[in-house]
């Protein structure tokens, strides 16, 4: 009788995860129509309006979206990671973010309104009107669509809302006493976005169930407390130009922030990368730093590969741009539209490079990076906005997302996830989503 042979065992590795999730490419193509869509609402609203007008409606805006991260900040960002990652919470973990966002978007209405009263009676109705969106923010749920990858139905709230905006904009805003009118609008067209991941909670887990609970609260706010202070202060820095030069000069803020508003149209777009790619970062860490790193790879080219040509071309063309499109009122803005364009590769870096970390679960460097460039800004943009008005706030501001963008790569380095920059050609073969 022969020994028996021992069995051996396959080692079986880890199931690959894929790098880019399913459904990504219908939030971008969202994204875009919904880009485009803003741009000529907003082309609509600045010839409408007119230059002063717009430029309190753009300043009201400035504000609400600057108060708006109090409600989708750090803790959304908690909150989808952790769903990602445990699936079976995602019910318990909606309940407790719409609280959460609830207790916020008292708290930043509040701020709101007295920056209303501050704002003056020309100023201050449409400020208070705007910042009425953190209400339905507050209660979107779309914490299940968001950390199970089912980016189809994200991408069709950002249609629904983006069709309401254009419809009730174009509708309802005809001369510059329509200001109002314009803030109303921002407003419904939020309402009508909560609408599709209403539907889809409701479907799947029934209706949210918000209830004080203490404990939960206290961990899911603490643990998010430092990445909310992080996107707080990363918003401060989009808004400075617009949230200084308000109160400098109301009227010639009218054509830089018609040049602004092109730019961050792009801004817009890019930023879809960091807030739909986070969660599937955050699980290829858990798999392993080689996934991340691709991912993160991935991203960066794409970045760049699309942000360099849309400057070159807002570059060149700026000149003609700018009264073609808004009227002769707004011609000055063709220079300040080469200044802004220039921010663009470097604003998407550090954001994404910034949402990476955090998906990495290194808040601390983010919230430490942030802390340094938001005392930066203080120090720099009013000196700047006093020195030269919108040409130095522009020229500043530059320098802090140069800053910001380096800073972010030396990072990525440290935690061993820096990006093999001689891969670039093989990664842009990939570009397109």
């Amino acid at each position: 009788m022969t020994a028996s042979r021992p069995r051996t065992v396959a080692r079986v590795g880890p199931k690959s995860v894929s790098r880019r999730p399913r459904g990504l490419r219908w939030v971008l193509v969202a994204e875009l129509v919904a880009n485009l869509l803003g741009f000529a609402v907003m082309v609509h609203l600045a010839r409408r309006l007119g230059p002063a007008s717009f430029a309190r409606l753009e300043y009201a805006a400035a504000v609400a979206a600057w108060l708006l991260v109090l409600v989708r900040g750090g803790v959304d960002v908690i909150v989808y990671r952790e769903a990602a990652r445990r699936p079976s919470l995602i019910r318990p973990l909606t309940d407790v973010l719409i609280g959460l966002r609830g207790l916020a978007a008292l708290t930043g209405y509040a701020l709101i309104l007295g920056l209303a009263v501050l704002a003056g009676p020309e100023r201050g109705p449409v400020v208070a009107i705007a910042g009425l969106i953190l209400i339905p923010s507050a209660l979107v749920t779309d914490v299940g669509l968001r950390a199970s990858g089912r980016f189809g139905w994200i991408a069709l709230a950002q249609g629904v809302r983006s069709l309401a905006y254009v419809g009730l904009a174009v509708s309802l805003v005809r001369n510059p006493g329509d200001l109002l009118r314009a803030a109303w609008s921002v407003v419904f067209a939020e309402v009508a976005g909560t609408i599709v991941p209403l539907a889809w909670h409701l479907g799947q887990l029934g209706w949210p169930r918000v209830r004080f609970r203490k404990r939960a609260w206290i961990v899911v706010a603490r643990r998010g407390a430092i990445a909310g202070v992080t996107r707080f202060g990363r918003v401060s820095l989009y808004g400075a130009d617009l949230l200084v030069l308000g109160w400098w000069a109301s009227a010639e803020l009218g054509s830089y922030a018609a040049a602004r508003r092109i730019v961050f149209g792009f801004v817009a777009l890019g930023l879809v990368l960091p807030a739909s790619l986070a969660p599937a970062i955050a699980r290829q860490w858990a798999c392993g730093a080689n996934l991340a790193r691709g991912l993160i790879e991935d991203s960066l080219v794409r970045i760049w590969g699309l942000s360099l040509p849309a400057v070159l071309v807002l570059m060149v063309m700026a000149g003609r741009w700018m009264p073609l499109l808004f009227g002769e009122h707004y011609r000055e803005g063709g220079p300040w539209l080469v200044l802004i364009a220039a921010r663009l590769p470097w604003l998407l870096t550090a954001s994404f490079i910034q949402a990476a970390l955090t998906a990495c679960r290194r808040e601390s460097w983010v919230f430490d990076q942030t802390v340094g460039l938001v005392l930066l800004a203080l120090v720099l943009v009013p000196a700047a906005a006093a020195w030269a008005g919108p040409w130095g706030v522009g020229w500043a501001l530059l320098a802090i997302e140069i800053v910001a963008a380096v800073g972010g790569l030396r990072m990525l380095a440290k935690l061993g996830l820096s990006p093999r920059w001689y891969l670039w050609r093989h990664r842009l073969r990939g570009l397109l989503p």
